[in-house]
């Protein structure tokens, strides 16, 4: 018998139609969740100002689009952490005519601002992007050789915690005498001391042009470092340092204003033009130094023209018109699935009205 010719009972041509009128209502779902997705991935616009803000607190920021970016633990090489105290931060950017400034803010219960004693860490966050976004694509992991980043680091304790000491961490402490400090018998010397009033070379790293053992160069440059690595492992200080950044812990959290100059060392910062950015954060109190860190993969900025940003701001958000929208969608595959589900009962109907085919021949 041929296939055509095969009889299906009523009820598997209901069970049919309720089937395919599942999937047609299942299909715009899926589909306005990936569309939703897609809208609220982060994409980073700055929003022009007079002149950027230094102050976290600055009305400026208000201008800007917030943005929340996930993070996660960097676990990937050594040193690994396999969870990392912060989660997501939220991100403002904006920009003046010279200069490019975020607003980076995320919980944290605990200020940890010294590095005075052993096993004490700081909290900080960097931000990073491509030295030359012409070259191409770079690693997320602080670049590739031959493909730089660029690192704004900026560390609590160059701003809070510079000659925070031992003796700062333990009042009681006695001293006899600290030789070539240029300090005399019974005082404890500031590291300072050893570079303004004794002999530098006694503290080696400070003297050798170490800024991490360095107070006087921590002051002259800042609390934000600029760095520049060709991948994990290659971190190191940029001759160059242009950046301005400060720091407010209030109410179990970081807020943090970074800025640097739009010309950089090849290439500069152009309105509408995509840049990719990451970021990482690091808890003290969790001991987290080094590579034991939460960061993010690479983010698109956009320095926004003045035209983008009147278009931009009557737009509804991304979340809301992704939530909007998906009410045509089901509404389509509930009007679809009606209409499945109606042929389906009509072809029943007419086949239990059919005379029953002859079994002669």
């Amino acid at each position: 018998m041929n296939v055509l010719e095969k009889k299906v009972g009523r009820r598997t041509v209901l069970k049919g139609a309720a089937i395919a009128s599942l999937a047609l209502l299942a299909r715009p779902l899926a589909r306005s969740g990936q569309v939703q997705a897609q809208a609220t991935t982060p994409r980073i616009l700055a929003a022009l100002v007079d002149k950027v803000p230094t102050d976290e607190a600055d009305p400026s920021w208000d201008k800007a689009r917030l943005v929340t970016i996930a993070l996660g633990p960097q676990n990937l090489v050594v040193p690994r952490v396999q969870e990392a105290g912060a989660k997501e931060i939220d991100v403002r950017a904006v920009y003046d005519a010279d200069r490019v400034a975020f607003l980076v803010r995320w919980k944290d219960a605990h200020r940890n601002v010294d590095l005075g004693t052993v096993m004490t860490y700081r909290d900080a966050v960097a931000i990073q992007f491509p030295q030359d976004p012409a070259a191409g694509t770079t690693s997320f992991m602080m670049g590739q050789r031959g493909r730089g980043v660029t690192v704004y680091h900026w560390k609590s304790d160059w701003q809070f915690g510079r000659l925070h000491d031992v003796d700062e961490a333990y009042p009681n402490m006695y001293s006899d005498w600290y030789q070539h400090s240029g300090v005399e018998a019974g005082k404890i010397p500031e590291a300072s001391d050893y570079l303004t009033k004794g002999r530098k070379e006694y503290l080696t790293a400070a003297a050798a042009g170490n800024a991490l053992a360095d107070p006087l160069a921590q002051e002259k440059i800042g609390p934000l470092q600029k760095m520049r690595a060709e991948g994990f492992g290659t971190i190191e200080p940029d001759e160059t340092q242009d950046g301005q950044g400060f720091g407010v812990w209030k109410d179990g959290e970081w807020r943090i204003v970074f800025s640097f100059p739009r010309a950089q060392s090849k290439f500069r910062w152009g309105e509408s033009e995509t840049v990719p950015v990451g970021f990482a954060v690091w808890d003290g109190s969790r001991n987290e130094r080094n590579g034991q860190k939460a960061f993010s993969d690479w983010q698109d900025m956009q320095l926004a023209s003045p035209i983008e940003e009147v278009v931009g701001a009557e737009l509804p958000p991304p979340a809301e018109k992704s939530e909007r929208n998906i009410l045509g969608p089901v509404l389509g595959g509930v009007l679809g699935g009606a209409a499945l589900l109606g042929v389906g009962a009509l072809i029943a109907v007419r086949m239990r009205k059919a005379p029953p085919e002859s079994k002669s021949g």
